[in-house]
């Protein structure tokens, strides 16, 4: 933090320095450039007012006199070439009249090998004007007799220029280096220093929180943060106090909470096991009641066959027996077993349905079997509730549906959803249907469980599968079939369950579930 800050101020006033200095050399550069030019034309004004005679005179004294007089009073000037004009031969060049440099005085190789070498270079024409009316100076002629080359040199300018750029940079490096050691002072006495004790101070109340008051003096903006500071650690130790004491107090609560909800837990389970073998209590008996029925007539059949055989077999003793009692006794045994053997078929279908409905309850074992004759089986089964009401109960479903998944809990959904019709959905002695449907969809099964008794209220529709909501708790509903049901067919068979009621269609029960089950497994395979 100390070296970034003063990083920072350095850097700052340097860039300050070098933008000044900058400016400085840019405005300095114009300057001496502006001079320059002003000199250059100056010398050219001379030149063209002192050469013109000398050259019209053929003086070469004159003129070496006056190029050597420039020279003395420009250092600027690096060479200088006078031309006398040559006129009358179409191919006569020009003749170098005088030519004068920094070094010495060289002929016209000399020359031209140095305007090669020039920096910079300007040509000075030089005029004779002639009057041929001394009183009309309209009719003056301008003619040129010659003309100048001078090369300048830029060596001084630049010489200054660079002279300049170096006295700034030690003004720079002298004026960051008072300044860096200012600052550094001063900064590492009125902000480092504070701020390194906050900063400690800070790290020790992050990692414990009753580290205690600063006990830094100040009236400056420091002293405001340290007193905020321990305002803000008295505040932090009164905050862990009351935190510890609501902690304890939720830690009990909470150990509280989990003792309940273990014991609502462990009541929840009683209450579906007792939902469970009440729905398999009240089956055992409804098929015991129509069982009941099938067995007597057997009985009753078996007595009649007994007593016709004794008939039979006592006339067959006295030797009284006529052709037509042997035919009577024949077409009676025959009548007899016929009832006997229907009969007993009605027993034997009703206990096998209720035999593999109630295996497949109880062991919840998955396997394979054909939708439709397991539901020809369940509502066989279930039979008993609705006989001898005016409800009347049909099933719809292909053939050609195959399930592999657990039968019971299927048919535990079924059970449930059509009690529930039966309780909920009509009246005492009312009349009404209930229609199981079942169709395919891909890879889905599809069973619809309508019926067109009472409408829901749609306020009840929204809870209709949370548990222990029920609207018959006074008549003993527990509120857990519908649960149940939700539970089986959305956490057992991987499916989904909704419900839709108005009074155009009726209550419709939806279950979506698969016709396969792909069961999760450890590792997070599936089979």
């Amino acid at each position: 933090m100390r070296f970034k800050l003063n990083l920072l101020l350095f850097l700052l006033v340097t860039a300050v320095l070098v933008a000044s200095s900058t400016f400085f050399y840019y405005s300095l550069r114009s300057e001496l450039d502006a001079r320059f030019e002003e000199r250059k034309q100056e010398i050219a004004k001379r030149l063209q007012a002192n050469l013109v005679n000398a050259i019209w005179n053929y003086d070469k004294e004159q003129a070496v006199s006056i190029v050597n007089f420039e020279f003395d009073s420009s250092p600027d000037i690096n060479e200088i070439s006078i031309y006398q004009i040559a006129y009358g031969a179409a191919n006569a060049s020009d003749n170098l009249f005088v030519y004068r440099n920094r070094d010495a005085i060289g002929n016209m190789a000399e020359e031209t090998e140095r305007k090669t070498k020039a920096e910079d270079t300007m040509r000075v024409s030089l005029h004779v004007i002639f009057s041929t009316d001394p009183d009309r100076q309209a009719k003056q002629s301008n003619i040129e007799v010659g003309y100048a080359q001078i090369s300048f040199s830029r060596d001084q300018v630049d010489g200054l220029l660079a002279e300049q750029l170096r006295n700034r940079i030690i003004e720079i490096l002298i004026l960051n280096a008072v300044l860096g050691f200012a600052l550094y002072s001063v900064m590492s006495r009125m902000v480092i220093s504070p701020l390194a004790q906050l900063s400690r101070a800070f790290k020790e109340l992050a990692q414990n929180p009753q580290v205690g008051e600063l006990k830094i003096k100040g009236r400056d903006e420091f002293g405001e943060v340290v007193d905020a500071f321990n305002q803000i650690e008295r505040r932090l130790v009164s905050d862990i106090d009351r935190r510890t004491e609501a902690e304890q107090s939720l830690r009990k609560s909470n150990n509280e909470l989990t003792e309940a909800m273990d014991s609502l837990k462990l009541a929840q389970e009683s209450l579906v096991q007792a939902e469970k073998f009440a729905a398999l209590g009240a089956l055992v008996a409804g098929v015991a009641h129509e069982i009941n029925t099938p067995v007597g007539i057997t009985v009753t059949g078996a007595s009649f066959l007994v007593e016709e055989g004794q008939r039979i077999e006592k006339l067959m003793s006295q030797g009284a027996i006529k052709k037509s009692e042997i035919l009577q006794f024949i077409a009676s045994v025959i009548e007899g077993a016929q009832l006997v053997l229907n009969n007993a078929e009605r027993a034997a279908y009703l206990i096998n349905s209720f035999k593999q409905v109630a295996a497949d309850e109880t062991s919840e074992v998955r396997r394979t079997f054909d939708l439709k004759g397991y539901l020809n089986d369940v509502l066989t089964s279930l039979r008993p509730m609705y006989k001898k009401t005016a409800i009347s109960v049909r099933i719809s479903c292909p053939t050609d549906i195959e399930m592999d998944t657990y039968p019971g809990l299927l048919a535990q959904v079924l059970t449930n959803l059509v009690s529930n019709a039966l309780t909920h959905g009509f009246e005492a002695g009312a009349e009404g249907e209930i229609a199981v449907d079942a169709r395919m969809e891909s890879k889905w099964v599809v069973i619809e469980c309508a019926n067109n008794g009472k409408v829901i209220p749609p306020e009840n529709i929204p809870r209709l599968f949370e548990p222990f909501f029920t609207t018959r708790r006074s008549e003993g509903g527990t509120g857990l079939g519908l649960n149940i049901v939700s539970n089986i067919v959305t956490q057992r068979l991987g499916g989904t369950v909704k419900v839709v009621s108005d009074i155009a269609q009726g209550t419709i029960f939806t279950v979506r579930i698969p016709m396969v089950l792909m069961e999760k497994v450890r590792g997070g395979s599936t089979k």
